[in-house]
């Protein structure tokens, strides 16, 4: 038996949080990356259920998923600039309001909106150091092109992506580059609209002025990298039952390849998860405590391996050897473990997989 936890009190306070923070702002809530873990289907219901209105999206099959689903009302926010055809027409199919991160994705979309008779909504994204979609802010010329020369398309307001997550200074600077260009497209007659230059990240960091509307998505699981006092609730605790107890003697070998040798007496127990479930993984940007596996000499102490610590019955659980694709082998001499018991494991959702999620309240 394995689930992945999701505590509903948790989001709930979380986004209460994002609310405080965000004021008269709209919430888009990032649903990426599977609902930021949770689910797309299941993160969107209770969203839904909370009240708000306003989602993004990073796949087309997720845009369409949301419509046949029910979710008919809510505005959903396409975040790649689209120009294949047959992407359009989907995300057409499901009324989204569509990226423009060039001037080629404008051409693609005014002319498919023209063939079938109809305006496309849009959205500007200007690039502000993320280096993936999005006109630079200094190029409002070719942002202009889009108001004037595209009639099929109704641009409803412009957003970036800040790039910089850790250092605030950077943060200000990439939301000063996007609102500059703001004041430009302005000066020039032009109804901006809505405006969001803050995620997650920037909206817990500092304060950025009033904006239009902030895209959430990781402060949903409070999985944001800022100090403590954000007053957010990390989400995610996986639980696995153990399926096998035993003692293995002192010498016993115990992983695949080199693994490690017992050194004592050690009670163990087999969990039915592994590497492919996310175990062990790390984000880029996660710091954690590293674990020494055997003894290293100084020189190599740099080089050192993360291993997760469960917990069993309250207690520590460290993992012997590597972790395996589909197991792995927990020490549990100080557990007092018994058949039924389970251990569990505090996770980022977004890098669990092929684990049955579960909500509690």
């Amino acid at each position: 038996m394995r689930s992945l936890l999701i505590d509903k009190n948790a989001l709930r306070a979380n986004l209460n949080e994002v609310r405080a923070r965000a004021g008269s702002a709209d919430i888009v809530a990032d649903l990426s990356g599977d609902g930021q873990g949770v689910g797309l289907l299941r993160m969107a219901r209770f969203l839904q259920e909370e009240g708000l209105g306003s989602f993004a999206v990073s796949e087309t099959q997720d845009a369409a998923l949301l419509r046949r689903s029910g979710f008919s009302e809510e505005r959903i926010l396409m975040l790649r600039s689209v120009t294949n055809p047959g992407q359009l027409q989907e995300l057409m199919d499901a009324e989204v309001i569509f990226t423009l991160g060039s001037y080629e994705a404008g051409i693609a979309l005014n002319a498919l909106a023209g063939e079938r008779h109809t305006v496309a909504e849009a959205r500007i994204r200007i690039d502000t150091g993320l280096g993936q979609y999005g006109f630079l802010p200094r190029e409002t010329d070719k942002m202009l092109t889009l108001y004037r020369q595209m009639p099929n398309i109704a641009i409803s307001g412009l957003y970036t992506l800040p790039a910089s997550t850790n250092i605030l200074s950077e943060t200000q600077k990439q939301v000063e580059e996007f609102m500059t260009a703001a004041r430009a497209l302005q000066e020039q007659g032009v109804n901006t609209g809505v405006l969001m230059a803050l995620d997650s990240a920037a909206l817990f960091r500092g304060e950025f002025g009033e904006q239009n509307a902030v895209c959430i998505g990781s402060a949903l699981i409070g999985r944001v990298p800022v100090k403590a006092g954000s007053g957010l609730t990390r989400v995610g605790v996986l639980e696995a039952s153990l399926e096998e107890l035993n003692w293995l003697d002192k010498g016993t070998k115990i992983g695949a390849g080199k693994g490690i040798v017992l050194k004592k007496t050690t009670r163990v127990a087999v969990l039915d998860i592994g590497w492919f479930n996310g175990i062990g993984a790390l984000r880029p940007n996660d710091r954690v405590e590293p674990v020494l596996l055997g003894k290293v000499k100084s020189a190599l102490a740099k080089k050192t391996a993360f291993s997760p610590i469960f917990k069993v019955n309250g207690k520590r659980a460290r993992v012997l050897g590597q972790i395996g694709m589909t197991t792995l082998v927990l020490d549990v001499t100080r557990c007092s473990p018994a058949p039924g018991d389970t251990a569990s494991l505090e996770v980022d959702p977004r890098l669990i997989r092929g684990v049955p999620v579960k909500m509690t309240e």
